[in-house]
């Protein structure tokens, strides 16, 4: 399932928002994902063998670490919009950037 396939139609009818609660249940879970990934990353890089043959895929595990983070940190944000603009990877500042576009 890709995000696109999980967001809802552009036409349908809003739900009620989710809670403060559930939004930073969720970034938190986010938040021990990121760590976990980048501990992952860490172990696997402490080889030299692995980091030589698998340079790509480590940077992919810190990339996947950094935007769980990034998400976590929008979705307990007070200010959304302001924590989207501070998004520090620029394809997912823009794409999530464009999702909250009017």
């Amino acid at each position: 399932m890709t995000i696109a396939d999980a967001a809802p139609a552009a036409d349908a009818s809003p739900g009620a928002p989710h809670s403060p609660a559930l939004l930073a249940a969720i970034a938190a879970r986010l938040a021990t994902l990121a760590q976990g990934s980048e501990d992952f990353g860490i172990v696997l890089c402490s080889d030299p063998g692995v980091a030589g043959r698998y340079l790509v895929q480590l940077q992919q595990i810190d990339r996947l670490a950094q935007s769980l983070r990034e998400v976590a940190a929008v979705l307990c944000a007070e200010d959304p919009a302001a924590a989207v603009s501070a998004i520090r990877l620029g394809d997912l500042r823009e794409t999530l950037g464009a999702a909250d576009a009017p």
